[in-house]
């Protein structure tokens, strides 16, 4: 399946994931399958500009993912 590729290139790489809820997290994703993303090194980006660490490993439900970015560095 093309999306499963999509997301196992993703891998090991910072994204930023933006949830249907607008909150947004930027992270390494350590790993995907069919019901989560897994961040680390993770921050929650919040609306005023500001990051909010996360502390170990953030689960977030495919479910719930509006979009992914892979920012340019």
């Amino acid at each position: 399946m093309r999306t499963r590729r999509l997301i196992r290139d993703l891998e090991r790489r910072r994204v930023v994931v933006t949830l249907t809820g607008a909150e947004a997290f930027e992270g390494i994703l350590l790993e995907a399958d069919d019901g989560h993303l897994v961040l680390v090194d993770a921050s929650q980006l919040t609306p005023d500009g500001n990051r909010v660490t996360v502390d170990g490993q953030l689960w977030l439900p495919t479910d719930h993912v509006a979009y992914l970015q892979r920012p340019e560095v």
